[in-house]
């Protein structure tokens, strides 16, 4: 984790951290930056930074050289500094740890459990958090179980995932939901046909599958306009799908934007959309939702099947883009129906609020 990378887990411990430092000491220890790095969420002053190595490394994807002949010959060259990037992890991490006193550690996913596991010599309650869906993909499973077999607790955000996970550890499962920071008083008025989806751009969150989409959408409603925020390695590969399908006036990519712009383009917008291929749990739908905003998601993402209901937004089935279409242009010209999801979704959002989520994580405290 890297403090200044506005990403879903980088919120989710800020925004964990500015709750429980309203009661404990807390100290955030990120595997990479500097104290001098921006920080992409705001965090209580009162929260201790301490930083393991000041520059993440480059990442390089061993697929693609394996797909590259003419690259072949610097796979041992990035093995051995993948090797090598570990033993240093390993190594920072033991010296932070091995004498570290705390009376709770809250890891933020399975390789730092492990790293935990490995280096902590303490007797602190550990609590370890995942925030990815597994997609029953064994390798991934077996990692998260494996390193959490030291821990007292696994957090998960959906009762999906709870269920899924806690007959297969001794680990004790729980749920709690991502917290929201805040829950806005305003509300988006749902008069405009635009369409708001926020997210890195990468092959996971499917935005090719939303452009696709919104080609559709653009020949049954010229005026529909869709903004996606976020940033990612697909970038360019998007623009030039969107200029190929002569959508340039039609959707805009604004790249990562301040939380205050953001929050802007939520009351301007009439419906959220996420066609994501997996999400342990949308921290962008639920945000989209304090703001009043349905929500049309894909059901294959299992944080969407907790986070939506036929009363508060739209789940489909299917990733046809005919279908996906067609449930947003009739949404967009039912302003009736989107009022009603709206009013439905003021009613449930309070669940994810700051102050329902502190008292989950302090029962859990407490009671340890």
């Amino acid at each position: 984790m890297q403090l200044h990378t506005p990403g879903g887990i980088e919120r989710f411990v800020t925004t964990l951290a500015n709750l429980l430092v309203k009661h404990f000491d807390v100290t955030i220890v990120a595997n990479y930056g500097r104290p001098s790095d921006p920080l992409a969420f705001s965090l209580d002053p009162r929260i201790k930074l301490h930083f393991l190595t000041p520059v993440q490394p480059a990442e390089i994807s061993l697929k693609t050289l394996l797909f590259r002949p003419s690259k072949w010959l610097q796979i041992p060259t990035e093995l051995h500094r993948r090797h090598s990037i570990d033993l240093t992890q390993n190594k920072v991490f033991h010296k932070f740890f091995h004498n570290f006193s705390t009376d709770f550690i809250i890891t933020d996913r399975a390789a730092y459990s492990r790293l935990i596991t490995n280096h902590y010599r303490g007797s602190a309650i550990k609590i370890a958090t995942d925030h990815n869906f597994h997609q029953f993909n064994h390798r991934y499973i077996n990692e998260l179980l494996q390193s959490i077999q030291s821990f007292n607790y696994l957090v998960v955000a959906t009762n999906e995932l709870r269920d899924f996970y806690a007959p297969l550890t001794k680990t004790e499962c729980l749920t709690i939901p991502n917290p929201l920071p805040s829950i806005p008083k305003t509300k988006s008025p749902l008069t405009s046909h635009d369409l708001l989806s926020v997210g890195r751009l990468v092959p996971e969150k499917d935005f090719s599958l939303l452009i696709d989409t919104m080609a559709i959408v653009h020949q049954k409603m010229p005026d529909a306009h869709l903004t996606i925020v976020g940033d990612g390695k697909e970038r360019r590969t998007l623009e030039t799908q969107i200029t190929t399908l002569g959508l340039a006036d039609s959707i805009t990519l604004t790249g990562w934007l301040p939380q205050t712009e953001i929050a802007k383009l939520y009351l301007a917008s009439s419906l959220y959309v996420s066609t994501s291929r997996t999400e342990a749990f949308g921290l962008t739908i639920t945000e989209a939702m304090s703001y009043g905003l349905p929500c049309l998601a894909l059901s294959r993402a299992s944080g969407a099947r907790a986070q939506i209901t036929n009363q508060t937004g739209v789940l489909l089935d299917t990733s046809s883009p005919d279908v996906i279409a067609k449930n947003i242009t009739d949404l967009l010209l039912d302003r009736p129906k989107l009022l009603s999801l709206q009013s439905n979704i003021n009613l449930d959002i309070n669940k994810y609020s700051a102050t329902s989520v502190e008292k989950l994580w302090l029962s859990l405290i407490i009671k340890s």
